[in-house]
């Protein structure tokens, strides 16, 4: 036997139409032997002769040992020679999913979970290779897509094939028809985008920071060259890093070498992600506090203080915090020795603050009847440590906050203050100073009024009307 007879057989083009013709025949007359129908079952010889031809130019693409276990690309070929290209799309849809749960759990499986899984309950059930199988398709190519398994590209075209898959393979009751074409589209994406392709560099980089912030202790210089990376690292993955290290770090079974590490790189993080991202996170600790998870929100609660990102809880938790850091500031005001006691609770007060500044109406106006009060400070002076704060906040009074300063005037618990003319002078030139921050014209008229006003007109009260009359 000569050498050449070992060597695999070229198929021409018209041979394959030939053997799949001759095999189409015989299932044809088989079928009608059975009794049962034939038209409509099979996409035409043409078709299928189309995807055969052309395959061989794809399938290269992969390794050899990447071919060894594609048994599902295998099906993938028998479905379209026998002609059920509905059935080999489902086959390269499982090829696909096989292939990207494989480079889930050679990953890292706690940094994908943390970022395909949104609701802090549900990923609580999630931890093993096996719990893949639970995530729904969307979720697990999404999860790919953040985490930078597959591209942002690749994405949108698998995210495609999978709303095809359940709408036109053999997954699902259908009559669409697919043609050759639009397989082997299909294939190529997948074997471009997932089956011949590995996760890029800058991934591969955070999968080992994550990796040595569980298991190496890392110190403040080392931290420096790991920071100024994070700036320069894509979005997503930033992204997906603060979603990793927040999960870590809300994890009551976690070491403190491992919150340290944390600690060491989080504001960097936070720093380099979006409102959106942020108040993400926010959320997180609101539904930890919702489910009664109150070790996981201490935690969350420590991680946002530790960032700076207090203010970006949900709105009722935010409500809840801000109400309580106003009554501790007001009782630290009213008590013994608040020159020294005002200034910790102002610092508490400013963590909440709204990132857009925008303070919920429930509190508003308790706000800057507490912040004006401590501005003013008493008939003994004003908390020098704390003024600073004081000073910031206001600076960030829009109209709103303005009205509800004009309105002190009228308001029957702030008029025992007015009774000390030095704390008059004061509000009297605050009003000076708040005319820069508004373009309202009717509230500039109000400040003018006040500013220019006498102690005993504010005193008396027989300013009131006028403002009123002025603020309509």
């Amino acid at each position: 036997m000569s050498i050449e007879t070992n060597l695999p057989v070229p198929y021409s083009p018209q041979q394959i139409s030939d053997d799949v013709y001759a095999f189409s025949q015989g299932l044809k007359q088989y079928l009608d032997y059975l009794q049962l129908p034939t038209d409509d079952v099979l996409v035409s010889i043409d078709e299928r002769g189309t995807v055969i031809t052309n395959l061989p130019r794809i399938v290269e693409s992969l390794q050899p040992y990447q071919k060894e276990r594609a048994y599902y690309i295998s099906k993938f070929i028998a479905s379209c020679s026998v002609g059920l290209f509905d059935s080999a799309l489902n086959y390269l849809w499982n090829e696909t999913l096989l292939n990207l749960r494989s480079k889930i759990a050679q990953f890292d499986l706690d940094f994908f979970y943390d970022n395909a899984i949104s609701d802090p309950k549900r990923r609580l059930k999630f931890s093993s290779e096996e719990h893949l199988e639970g995530l729904a398709d969307w979720e697990l190519i999404h999860g790919c897509k953040v985490t930078g398994l597959i591209s942002d590209v690749g994405y949108i075209h698998l995210n495609y094939i999978r709303e095809m898959r359940n709408f036109a393979s053999a997954a699902h009751p259908n009559h669409t028809e697919l043609n050759g074409f639009q397989l082997l589209s299909w294939l190529q994406t997948c074997i471009t985008e997932v089956l011949s392709k590995g996760p890029s560099e800058p991934v591969l980089t955070i999968q080992r920071l994550i990796k040595n912030i569980r298991e190496e202790n890392i110190s403040e210089s080392d931290a420096r060259p790991i920071i100024a990376h994070i700036h320069d690292s894509p979005q997503e993955l930033v992204h997906s890093l603060l979603n990793a290290i927040f999960g870590l770090y809300t994890d009551p079974d976690i070491g403190s070498s491992i919150k340290t590490n944390i600690e060491l790189i989080a504001k960097a993080v936070w720093d380099c992600s979006i409102e959106e991202k942020k108040f993400e996170i926010g959320l997180k600790y609101g539904n930890y506090a919702i489910h009664g998870e109150i070790r996981r929100k201490e935690l969350a609660r420590n991680f946002l203080d530790h960032v700076g990102g207090l203010g970006y809880l949900t709105e009722d938790q935010l409500l809840i915090s801000l109400q309580e850091s106003i009554e501790g500031l007001r009782d630290a005001h009213l008590n013994f020795n608040n020159f020294y006691t005002e200034e910790p609770k102002v610092r508490t007060l400013m963590k909440f603050f709204p990132p857009d500044g925008r303070l919920p109406p429930q509190v508003r106006t308790s706000f800057v009847e507490v912040i004006t009060m401590c501005k003013l400070g008493n008939r003994y002076g004003v908390s020098h440590s704390a003024e600073p704060y004081y000073d910031e906040i206001i600076r960030l009074f829009r109209n709103e906050e303005i009205r509800d300063y004009i309105n002190l005037l009228s308001n029957a618990s702030f008029k025992t203050h007015f009774e000390v003319p030095t704390l008059v002078e004061r509000y009297r030139n605050l009003a000076q100073s708040l005319k820069k921050q508004t373009s309202d014209e009717s509230l500039k008229r109000a400040l003018n009024t006040i500013s220019e006003s006498s102690t005993t007109d504010i005193q008396s009260g027989s300013l009131n009307n006028k403002i009123k009359s002025i603020m309509k």
